[in-house]
This record gives structure tokens, C-alpha cells and sequence, in this order.
């Protein structure tokens, strides 16, 4: 585990405000320095003395301290990242079936009953076709069934086969 300046007020089971006690810091100060941010040389000489490191030992702790708190932000921000696709995904999915089911409604509501015995029957099978046309393009933009996964599955499959190939060709 890396020494950081929590780390180090837990392993002596203080809470902040002890350590701001001991040391005659603020306890603002204490939260500031296990964000990692930059403290004045007479807080480093304070808390260094407490801990009973040097302050160059401290310095690393609060760079630690720093790294870590970048990390987090890091992946708070992919986290996030990640969140928002998945809830662009589940709306574009979601407005795929409420197009497709208004597209099947107005095809039944609005078409069906021009079908007058036969004589629609060209007009009525053009529309569906277009309708069902509208629905496959919007399926295939919506699931991707040709989208990156498949790109990178593919793309696997075929460098395998070309190691498989390349290893039973040296093998001869």
C-alpha cells in the first residue's frame, strides 16, 4: 500500500480533528492535504513532526495522495462516461420499438382499410415494404449487429487463423 497521509492518520486511529488538534492545524488545512493539494512549508514542518517522518516523506505522501485522487477522478469521469452511453443506448432502443410500433399502427389503422377487396393491393404492399424498410434501417443503426464487436470478434477470428496458418506452415 502507498504511504499517503490518510493512510498514515489511520494507522494511528485519529480522525481529522485529532490530527488538527496535535499538529495546530486547521482541520480545513488536513482535509486540503489528503486531497493532495500544495501546503506551506510551516504545515509540512507540523504534520511531519507529528507523524514523526521526515518532511520529505511527507511531501511523497501528499504526491501519493494526489496520484490517487487524480485516479479517482480519472475513473469517476469513465465511470460517467460509460453511464451516459449506456443510457444513450437504452433511449435509442427505446425510440426504435415506440417508431416501430407507431410505424405497424398506422399500417393497420390507416392502410388495412383501403385494401378494398384487392384493387390496393400494389399501393398497400409498397408501403409496407417501406415501412418494414424504415424499421430493418433503424434496427440495424440502433443494435448495431455490424458495429465495433463484431469488427473487433472478427478481427480476432481472422488473426488467429493467420497464426494457426503461419504456425503449421513453419512446422513443415
Amino acid at each position: 500500500m502507498e504511504l499517503t497521509v490518510k493512510s498514515l492518520r489511520l494507522e494511528k486511529y485519529w480522525s481529522q480533528e485529532q490530527l488538527a488538534q496535535l499538529s495546530d492545524l486547521n482541520v480545513r488545512t488536513i482535509q486540503r492535504v489528503e486531497k493532495g493539494e500544495n501546503v506551506g512549508t510551516e504545515t509540512l514542518k507540523s504534520l511531519a513532526a507529528v507523524f514523526e517522518i521526515s518532511t520529505d516523506e511527507l511531501k511523497n505522501a501528499i504526491d501519493n495522495e494526489r496520484s490517487l485522487q487524480t485516479e479517482e477522478d480519472v475513473n469517476m469521469i469513465k465511470d460517467d462516461s460509460q453511464q451516459n452511453k449506456a443510457k444513450e443506448k437504452v433511449k435509442s432502443i427505446k425510440s426504435f420499438y415506440a417508431f416501430s410500433v407507431f410505424l405497424m399502427a398506422v399500417f393497420i389503422l390507416f392502410m388495412l382499410p383501403n385494401y378494398n377487396g384487392g384493387e390496393n393491393l400494389g399501393p398497400l404492399i409498397v408501403v409496407f415494404l417501406s415501412f418494414s424498410a424504415l424499421i430493418i434501417g433503424l434496427a440495424f443503426h440502433v443494435f448495431q449487429p455490424f458495429g465495433e464487436e463484431w469488427e473487433k470478434q472478427k478481427t480476432s477470428q481472422i488473426l488467429d487463423q493467420h497464426s494457426k496458418g503461419s504456425s503449421s506452415n513453419s512446422e513443415r
